[in-house]
């Protein structure tokens, strides 16, 4: 399905995250991942857990149901189910089918989120998520944000292809960390093994009122700006800045380094679900331990990016689909786009 080859839709042996660690408690939540409904909840040791989200018996929501111990009960009929998805108690009867049973979803919760695996349980492999360390999440070096939720009433992809292409800060984000040498200047593009990665070199960068109050930063600056895309799921961004480089040495000094992640994970075939989080090198310059960015200001980068989803994705439901006229800032993204539908034809023909 659009923008993949019909008949594409999403890597299902990978890992996506699916949830803040903050919003699965004791109450059963309903969340659609990959197209299916799934009932997110903590056993009373708190684990987190995901089955699937339909009782087998009428299709009653699992994630609107109750909690008895760690096993969900049906609100329906009162069918048991416990976190290995296995029914243990039916209430009109005492014989209990081998197939009475549900998805358990192998989770893995790490830093503030929780990871889901939503394909074949024997191939989830821990070592496929990215590492947290490395990325700074999990690393007390860095300053970090507490990390947003935002359900996206567009397809995931949509969300994807504006990650993969900066170019769009420009326009959509003129008034923050826009400018309009973003979209000017040429971006480099590397690749490997499930991921991709762009960057931006700025000489004498323009910066926003908003940008350089958020940041701490006077005066003349280099900016180099960037995002890693580890599929299917994970960007991760960084924005530099450094002072303009030495005539006599040829170097820079490093200003401050900020750190975005975006997680991007499918809901339905029309819908995905949106995760952000930042965070901010202190070892860089003592600005950062001061910088304080207007949280509202802030907020309103991540719904530009949701809101533009969104709009394109009205008119995929009203007017149809279109061919696309690329642009010379495409190339990356479509290397992009184009590497994760060839994961997701791979792992089809398996």
């Amino acid at each position: 399905m659009y923008p993949f080859d019909p008949g594409v839709y999403a890597a299902r042996n990978r890992w996506y995250v699916a949830a803040l660690s903050s919003e699965i408690g004791r109450t059963p939540m309903e969340r659609w991942i990959l197209n299916k409904p799934v009932a997110f909840y903590r056993t009373e040791a708190g684990t987190p857990v995901a089955i699937g989200g339909r009782c087998p018996h009428r299709g009653y929501p699992l994630g609107k149901s109750q909690l008895r111990g760690d096993a969900v009960v049906c609100g329906y009929h009162g069918m048991t189910f416990e976190a290995d998805g296995r029914c243990s108690h039916i209430p009109c009867q005492d014989v209990i089918a081998p197939n009475a049973r549900v998805k358990a979803y192998p989770l893995i919760e790490l830093w503030d989120w929780v990871w889901i695996w939503p394909g074949d349980p024997e191939r989830a492999d821990p070592a496929l998520i990215p590492d947290h360390f490395e990325l700074g999440l999990t690393d007390p070096a860095w300053k970090k944000r507490p990390p947003m939720y935002w359900p996206v009433n567009g397809r995931y992809q949509l969300l994807n292809d504006n990650l993969l292409d900066l170019s769009h800060l420009t326009v959509l984000h003129a008034s923050t960390i826009g400018g309009a040498d973003v979209a000017a200047t040429q971006e480099t593009h590397e690749e490997g093994g499930g991921w991709v990665r762009s960057t931006r070199y700025i000489e004498d960068a323009f910066m926003t009122d908003w940008s350089r109050q958020a940041r701490g930063i006077e005066g003349k600056v280099d900016r180099e700006i960037g995002m890693t895309f580890l599929m299917p799921g994970l960007h991760h961004g960084h924005d530099r800045f450094y002072r303009p480089r030495s005539e006599a040495t040829g170097a820079n000094e490093p200003i401050l380094e900020v750190r975005v992640f975006h997680a991007v994970t499918p809901a339905t075939l029309t819908t995905c679900h949106y995760f952000a989080a930042s965070a901010v090198d202190p070892t860089t310059h003592e600005i950062a331990a001061r910088t304080q960015p207007d949280p509202k200001a802030t907020m309103r980068i991540f719904l530009e990016d949701i809101e533009a989803t969104n709009e394109i994705e009205r008119l995929l439901q009203t007017a149809g689909e279109f061919k696309e006229l690329p642009l010379r800032s495409d190339v990356h993204g479509l290397r992009g786009r184009r590497m994760l539908q060839a994961m997701i034809k791979a792992e089809q023909a398996a």
